[in-house]
């Protein structure tokens, strides 16, 4: 059994003592309502504590983030608030911090520490946030403009006047999580490497304890241009030249992108947004089309380009031609249809299947003997016509020789003969005399094209004397002829009147190979009249001699003589000329009534010495006179085949006499040369009054 004695127990009695006088005497703080506190700008608030009263007063200190801003021994003095606080803060009896008007500086973590005599401190901590009313809020983006696919694109906001507790960030409507795509951060919303899907409307709801807004922005994300699109309207493979012609251009961005156009590299100023028109367009337009895109807010471009062909066909048709290759055995075909853009494609299929040109094509043939007579085709290939020419090569054939003459200025006679064949290609004509080259020969010369051997200087008198040969030849066949130039005749003559008997046409044919250079009209009977006036020109009763009437040039086969009296009886003839040599005339040609033909008469004179004949001559000539008289008084003469056209015409003589007789001519200009004179014979006839040209 445990006993105390009384020292021990005194001494234990007083230790229990003290260590209840020093527990009752511990104190406690706390605050009364929250420790959190929420305030508006301009509103008084408080922050109250209490505690545990004992009879010494507690000493209560307040302090702000860690630094004093007041200290008071409750009910002792005045409270010691920090200068700068004084305005704001009071102590109220029991301690308790008192804020009037706060404004934003008063945000803070505030703590209060209570100490009392014989006691432990106590503390208490209480949190205050101070608001304003969420004011001009104003959205802005970093940068200026979102760019599809360019880096993190900002948008943030800025308030004039208080702040958020709570911020959510919306797009179209649908709230927007921080993310891989999106970034939310305090005040900002990033978009991470902005997509054209993107553009919308985006918007920013601010909350705090005394105001709520939301605020929005529309945000465009610029892209593009893309891909761009460009045609040609109408969609051909070519243009012909002259057409019109459409160019549209475009792609997607945003802003839409401008539209520029270049054309071999070189700007083309267009009237429209996005097209292009050529009207009549030219071969020097083809090329290539350059349609340019840019988007005008980020400098982005891409360019389109298209090759467009403006074609035209060369001017006219192809043409075929073959040639002889110079000596040699060989046939040239040449087809040609030169210009046009582009070139037009030639060849010969039947010649060469290989072969071809552009504009232009010659193929030699060594051996062409099989080819006379064949069609060959040259094929023409062109964007804008496909066709063909054809020709044919043919050997010599119908080989026409010819002699003409002239005379010079000086009285000289120049003749040439004509070789003349149907050939293809032309045949080339070698000359000879009496079997020597002309070449070798004075006065001679062969035209270019070999057809034509010109003798200058022609002596008349060696006509029929010496023979010329010409060969025409080409790479398929030869012929050769046999020329002896003659000189002047006449070879057929007739004449026709007309049924008053007052004009006559006379008719004449000369040998093929006579040289001739003009006619002589002669005529023998009384002068001519004129029957209109019917005066009479010349009182001579009748002629004795024939007198040259007209000079008619080389190429006339035929003469017109009026103003005869149809009473009278008249004789005509042609006398061929060679420059001043005169050939044979023709047979005298009669005309009017009655009268003993020539041969009549002749055969009545030789029957005058054989009186004994007489009535047996008589019996035989006088049908004939008869015969003759009867022809002679219908104006009835030979005719020459070549004139029998010709007659046909005077069916109706009085066709002849439409325009009214011409007055005579005066027979002193056209008297027949005087032997052992020169005649001078014009190149182109005199004028006649009296008569004109059939």
């Amino acid at each position: 059994m445990f006993i105390l004695n009384s020292v021990d127990f005194h001494h234990t009695y007083f230790g229990l003592l003290l260590i209840f006088l020093i527990r009752g005497c511990e104190s406690s703080v706390k605050p009364i309502g929250p420790s959190l506190f929420k305030a508006l700008v301009g509103t008084n608030v408080s922050l109250a504590i209490t505690y545990t009263s004992q009879n010494a007063p507690p000493q209560v200190s307040w302090w702000k983030d860690g630094v004093s801003i007041a200290h008071w021994t409750v009910g002792i003095g005045e409270p010691q608030i920090a200068s700068r606080y004084k305005a704001v803060l009071s102590l109220e009896e029991d301690g308790s911090l008192t804020f009037s008007n706060l404004t934003l500086d008063y945000t803070g973590t505030y703590e209060v520490i209570v100490v009392q005599v014989m006691s432990e401190e106590r503390r208490a901590l209480f949190n205050l946030t101070v608001y304003d009313i969420i004011e001009k809020v104003s959205l802005h983006t970093w940068p200026n403009d979102a760019v599809e696919g360019n880096g993190t694109f900002t948008l943030y906001y800025i308030t004039a006047k208080g702040e958020a507790e709570e911020v959510q960030w919306f797009f179209n409507g649908t709230e927007l999580q921080h993310g891989s795509h999106y970034s939310v951060s305090g005040k900002n919303l990033s978009i991470i490497h902005p997509r054209r899907t993107d553009t919308g409307l985006y918007s920013v709801t601010l909350k705090n304890p005394f105001s709520f807004g939301t605020y929005s922005r529309n945000v465009t994300v610029l892209y593009g241009p893309d891909q761009p699109m460009l045609d040609v309207s109408p969609t051909k493979d070519f243009f012909v030249l002259g057409e019109s012609l459409w160019f549209s251009c475009g792609a997607q961005g945003e802003p839409v992108p401008a539209v520029s156009w270049a054309f071999m590299g070189q700007a083309v100023p267009s009237a429209q947004p996005g097209a292009l028109h050529i009207a009549n367009a030219q071969t020097s337009q083809s090329g290539v089309y350059t349609c340019m895109l840019i988007n005008t807010q980020t400098g982005a471009q891409l360019n389109k380009s298209v090759t467009v062909n403006i074609y035209k066909s060369p001017a006219g048709s192809p043409v075929c031609s073959v040639h002889a290759v110079d000596e040699s055995a060989a046939l040239q075909y040449h087809c040609q249809w030169p210009g046009g853009t582009p070139g037009a494609q030639l060849s010969f299929p039947t010649l060469n299947t290989s072969s071809a040109g552009i504009g232009e094509l010659n193929m030699t043939v060594d051996n062409p003997q099989g080819l006379d007579g064949t069609e060959v085709a040259c094929v023409v290939h062109h964007p804008v016509y496909q066709g063909q020419c054809n020709i044919t090569a043919r050997k010599t054939a119908g080989l026409l020789p010819s002699v003409s003459a002239a005379v010079n200025e000086n009285g000289k006679l120049l003749v040439t003969i004509g070789c003349v064949t149907e050939a293809i290609p032309n045949a080339t004509v070698t000359w000879s005399m009496s079997g020597e080259d002309v070449s070798s020969l004075s006065d001679h010369e062969v035209s270019m094209d070999t057809t034509w051997l010109h003798i200058g200087n022609f002596n008349i008198i060696t006509a029929g004397l010496h023979t010329y040969k010409c060969t025409a030849a080409n790479p398929l066949g030869r012929q050769s002829s046999d020329i002896i130039p003659t000189g002047p005749a006449i070879s057929e003559a007739s004449l026709s009147s007309n049924e008053e008997g007052t004009v006559i046409m006379l008719f004449w044919e000369v040998p093929s190979m006579a040289i001739v250079t003009g006619f002589d009209i002669q005529m023998k009977g009384p002068d001519l009249s004129d029957p209109s006036t019917n005066i009479t020109v010349s009182q001579s009763e009748r002629a004795k001699e024939y007198q040259t009437l007209q000079v008619r040039p080389a190429s006339s086969r035929s003469a017109e003589i009026s103003g005869l009296d149809p009473k009278a009886r008249y004789h005509f003839r042609v006398i061929p000329m060679a420059g001043q040599s005169a050939g044979e005339p023709s047979e005298p040609l009669s005309t009017g009534p009655g009268g003993l033909s020539g041969p009549a008469i002749a055969g009545i004179a030789a029957g005058i010495p054989c009186s004994l004949l007489v009535l047996l001559v008589v019996c035989v000539v006088l049908p004939c006179v008869l015969y003759h008289k009867k022809r002679n008084s219908e104006a009835r003469y030979p005719v020459s085949r070549a004139v029998e056209k010709a007659v046909t015409t005077l069916s109706s003589p009085h066709h002849l006499l439409t325009s009214g007789l011409k007055l005579p001519p005066d027979y002193r200009l056209h008297q027949p040369p005087v032997a052992g004179h020169s005649r001078p014979m014009p190149s182109e006839p005199p004028p006649v009054r009296m008569a004109t040209t059939v």
